[in-house]
């Protein structure tokens, strides 16, 4: 199918094509009423890709992807769930790359069956953004999420 909108995307593991993407991103533009500075939001990185083939993340890859988010105020997202809970010799797939990421997907194999998935972040990274974490009134609930 089709790529969501609102990506731009890099060769996996290419180095200096996502520090190229993010400089033609973050690079002023004008504007007709004065300059504004253009943003990055985040970079999304799978730490093993598992459509077309076992492609591996690069830790050179994914320490730069890290380097780049802290110069620009920007999430560093990892989408585990091909890769996550053990699937890939550690708990999580990015943790065998040597960075630490600001949000984290998982689901498939979080569930144990049941179709789950979830969002976690670093309470720090989100709270510049959004305030306050937000809390759950169902945080001890049975299997149903909310």
């Amino acid at each position: 199918g089709p790529l969501p909108d609102g990506f731009a995307y890099v060769e996996y593991n290419d180095v200096d094509e996502l520090r190229a993407l993010v400089k033609s991103l973050t690079r002023p533009r004008r504007l007709p009423f004065g300059r504004h500075p253009r943003r990055l939001a985040a970079i999304l990185l799978e730490p093993l890709q598992g459509e077309g083939g076992i492609r591996p993340g690069d830790a050179a890859f994914f320490q730069a992807a890290r380097q780049l988010c802290d110069e620009h105020d920007a999430l560093l997202m990892v989408d585990e769930v091909q890769s996550g809970v053990c699937r890939s010799g550690a708990f999580w797939g990015h943790q065998r790359l040597g960075v630490e990421v600001d949000v984290l997907t998982s689901a498939k194999a979080l569930g144990g069956g049941v179709p789950i998935g979830a969002m976690m972040c670093k309470a720090s990274s989100i709270r510049s953004r959004i305030g306050a974490p937000p809390r759950s009134p169902c945080g001890s609930s049975g299997p149903e999420c909310h």
